[in-house]
């Protein structure tokens, strides 16, 4: 079995953890030069606050609803994310680190406590360790657990943690749920499947394999067999070299000052 763990809102909640009188209040955090939203808690997103909004086009609803802003601090989520992966290591078998707040959690069999019960024991110990809240899902498949990881937040009872270790979990989730909220399918991949006739996660489970294979190729084949509880996705024990890196930065306010711009592109590119 497989579990996906990832903490909610994660920048934002690390901030809140040093910040014990901030829970319960709109929080975000801003990127490098404090220039777009980047973080958001669930407070905030509930007062429409976009991620990667400018700063200067947001500031004033932020200051109308006193949401606490954040410059990032990246050496700060680096630790916590390590104090986060600690935790889990101890519960599984095996352990991919998938980005600095998920993680995949691996066991080659039961335990003595049933899976539910496991989830609960893990977000709980997690909180109490890192002051973090943390979505748990859990699945045959990594697709699955994934799928389990966004029940357990925003299915119809969402809890926190989510199972699906039988057909019946597995069909009522994929009922829920669209074909983009699917690990893997993207928006360019829903449209090539809705030509084919397959629009809703259930079709392409009953899909046949080859014939999603020649239109969507391998990666499309094991999405299909791990829909229907078949593991073909192994854990990455080794973390990948990174294939790019972006580094951003923007201006505090529209500018149209050509020269403003050159000079600042002249300075970013030369630091780095």
């Amino acid at each position: 079995m497989y579990a996906l763990v990832d903490a909610n809102s994660f920048y934002a909640s690390c901030e809140r953890v040093f910040r014990p009188d901030l829970a319960g209040r709109p929080v975000v955090v801003l990127s490098n030069n404090d220039g777009c939203i980047v973080a958001r808690s669930k407070e905030a997103k509930a007062l429409g606050v976009d991620m990667q909004r400018p700063y200067f086009q947001i500031k004033g609803l932020l200051e109308r609803h006193n949401v606490t802003v954040f410059s990032s601090n990246y050496t700060l989520y680096a630790n916590m994310s390590e104090r986060l992966h600690s935790v889990l290591r101890d519960f599984a078998e095996q352990i991919e680190t998938y980005s600095i707040d998920e993680c995949f959690l691996w066991w080659s069999k039961p335990g003595t406590e049933d899976w539910r019960a496991l989830g609960r024991r893990i977000a709980d110990t997690v909180c109490r360790w890192t002051g973090l809240t943390v979505g748990v899902g859990i699945g045959p498949t990594k697709t699955l657990a994934k799928l389990a990881n966004h029940m357990a937040k925003r299915g119809p009872e969402a809890s926190g943690v989510h199972v699906l270790d039988d057909e019946p979990s597995t069909i009522a989730a994929l009922k829920h749920v669209k074909l983009t909220d699917l690990w893997g399918i993207s928006d360019r991949f829903a449209k090539r499947l809705a030509c084919m006739g397959i629009d809703t996660p259930l079709k392409l489970r009953s899909a046949h394999a080859n014939l999603i294979r020649r239109n969507l190729s391998v990666v499309g084949e094991r999405i299909v067999y791990e829909l229907r509880g078949e593991a073909c996705i192994p854990l990455e024990l080794v973390t990948p070299d990174k294939q790019n890196i972006c580094c951003s930065r923007s201006f505090g306010s529209v500018t149209a000052d050509y020269r403003a711009v050159a000079e600042a592109v002249a300075t970013f590119v030369n630091a780095g």
